[in-house]
């Protein structure tokens, strides 16, 4: 069965695949008998603004994976989460990962999400550091699967992979 990584650092390259960093590893619950994992092909992602979202250099939102298929699926931890450049190939740092202690195992009805929270700190904060670049969107890989959701959503990031933009939550849910 897959084990999600009990890391709180971000994969080591944002080609690397989600999950897969040299930390010690930890086992997931198991899911209900017969309930596979939730993979990409099963999903979609999309951003949702919070109220009170806002703090001082950066602003929270959540992160909506949902079971678009016909059968329940099961996820736990982290969403790999990196920027998508204009060229839609993924830019800059990917996101780190915080809150590890929470991860659950989240059982998805078709119809249901599962939801992580989504920090994105604005790149003027890091200044010429940042090397500022337009970006498309957020690149999206669910926990333990190398395939990716891709969502639409025009900004700015910064192309400079040693500045961690991101920030991601554990999924939780279902809603």
């Amino acid at each position: 069965s897959p084990t999600p990584s009990g890391s709180t650092t971000a994969s080591p390259a944002p080609s690397a695949a989600p999950g897969t960093s040299a930390a010690p590893q930890t086992s997931a619950p198991a899911p209900e008998a017969g309930v596979v994992p939730c993979t990409a092909a099963m999903l979609s992602a999309a951003v949702e603004d919070t109220p009170g979202g806002g703090a001082a250099g950066s602003v929270y939102r959540d992160l909506v994976l949902s079971n678009t298929s016909s059968e329940p699926c099961s996820t736990f931890g982290f969403p790999g989460v990196s920027y998508l450049s204009v060229a839609a190939t993924q830019v800059g740092a990917p996101a780190t990962r915080a809150g590890g202690a929470d991860a659950v195992s989240v059982t998805l009805q078709p119809g249901q999400s599962a939801v992580a929270s989504l920090r994105e700190t604005r790149p003027e904060n890091y200044g010429e550091e940042c090397s500022k670049v337009p970006v498309s969107g957020l690149r999206v890989f669910p926990p333990e699967d190398t395939a990716f959701l891709d969502i639409a959503r025009a900004g700015y990031g910064c192309s400079n992979d040693e500045i961690e933009l991101l920030e991601v939550g554990p999924l939780t849910g279902p809603r």
